[in-house]
């Protein structure tokens, strides 16, 4: 995989995944169920999501003989995973976990976590950081720039800034905020999976407002990005990433699948990206539902994505 300006679909022919394989109607009118039943019945709340996550992640641990450990990273709980048959190679991924700003962990990102250190010979980093509504912006920023701080104190090379939907915002930001502080400092590379960068109720997601396919809606995204800002204006780009400088970005992965809901930002981003100069991969699975990426060992787009993910941190 060689990484270019153009932006392109990896795959020539249509390729199979989880979703395409669930009539569309059906599919569609799942999510719609699954969306009244949580918010209008079960009334789940950002803590009770966190503790079915994190329950349901005991499942998904990813291949066997991995090293997970939580230790306190710059004050932050911080898992590194890593892969003992590999040799080690000098450098960390810095992977920020996903979920709303309100929930996921590194429990929950484990799997992935785990195949990418397998294939990339890489130790991973995963902040356990501050969550929202409890913890509002910037607390995660923070945490992210503590866990930094303490890399550099142990002589660690940040390889890669990696992050998925709302953990995507902060990888985004998180190198903006590294190139204007401390530009010397810059990564290898960032990559971001499916990332939630424009927080604004005027986004181009939420104005289109595609959520046939998506366990959320607009109706969601507000409430979640409400939990996190708690009035701090949206269109900052400390908050909104997509609205801020990709000048002197670094080779940058850009992931997305075409039918779901972040789409329309997805396809911003590639374009600011390529017009700031920034070395881009873009890849895009056609039928993959959000946050495929978390379950490489139960789906075949999942199993795709950290192939060709694993094969651009090589590369660099």
């Amino acid at each position: 995989m060689t990484p270019h300006a153009t932006p392109r679909r990896w795959e020539q022919r249509p390729l199979l995944s989880a979703a395409s394989l669930i009539p569309e109607r059906l599919l569609a009118a799942g999510h719609r169920i699954g969306r009244t039943l949580r918010r209008d019945y079960v009334g789940m709340t950002p803590q009770q999501i966190r503790l079915a996550l994190d329950q349901l992640s005991r499942l998904n641990p990813g291949p066997f003989g991995a090293q997970f450990e939580i230790t306190p990273m710059g004050g932050i709980p911080t898992a590194r995973v890593t892969f003992p048959p590999h040799p080690q190679k000098p450098g960390v991924i810095l992977l920020v976990h996903g979920g709303g700003f309100a929930f996921g962990s590194p429990r929950s990102h484990r799997a992935l976590a785990v195949h990418l250190a397998r294939s990339t010979s890489m130790e991973v980093w995963i902040p356990d950081y501050r969550l929202a509504p409890e913890h509002p912006f910037p607390a995660a920023m923070e945490d992210l720039q503590a866990v930094w701080q303490e890399m550099q104190a142990q002589g660690q090379t940040l390889h890669t800034v990696l992050g998925d939907s709302a953990g995507g915002n902060l990888a985004a930001a998180f190198v903006q905020w590294l190139l204007g502080a401390h530009p010397t400092q810059r990564p290898t590379t960032c990559a971001l999976l499916s990332p939630w960068w424009d927080l604004s109720p005027q986004s181009l997601s939420n104005l289109q407002d595609e959520e046939a396919f998506s366990p959320f809606d607009r109706y969601d995204m507000l409430t979640y990005s409400n939990f996190y800002l708690q009035g701090h204006p949206a269109e900052d780009p400390k908050a909104s990433p997509l609205r801020g400088n990709f000048k002197e970005f670094p080779p940058t992965y850009l992931e997305g699948s075409a039918v779901e809901y972040l789409y329309p930002d997805i396809q911003k981003g590639r374009d600011l990206l390529l017009k700031s100069g920034v070395q881009l991969t873009f890849r895009e699975e056609a039928h993959a539902l959000h946050g495929w990426q978390l379950f490489p060992d139960a789906l075949p787009e999942a199993r795709r994505s950290v192939e060709h993910l694993s094969e651009f941190i090589r590369q660099h």
